[in-house]
């Protein structure tokens, strides 16, 4: 599998993770993302589903490289409550 992309970095990134609408399900995103961008700024949207049983989490931050990119979709892909990555 090549590890080629399209993006050239560095690169405003904004990741969205979706989960079930239970606890603090943003707080989570964050804890996930954070580590991996520190100390540079991210900032972060939460949207419920129509229904709100979803949430929707989008972190938008810099990445400074394909493997930064891949770090943090690892991440969020290795936490159970996070359903979908986009």
């Amino acid at each position: 599998m090549s590890s080629e992309t399209l993006i050239e970095f560095p690169a405003d990134i904004v990741v969205k993770a979706m989960g079930l609408n239970e606890g603090d399900f943003e707080a989570l995103v964050s804890e996930l993302v954070r580590p991996h961008v520190e100390p540079e700024a991210v900032s972060f949207t939460a949207v419920p589903s129509k229904e709100g049983k979803y949430l929707s989490v989008r972190a938008h931050f810099t990445a400074t490289s394909h493997e930064h990119l891949l770090g943090i979709y690892a991440a969020l892909k290795a936490e159970e409550r996070v359903l979908y990555t986009l």
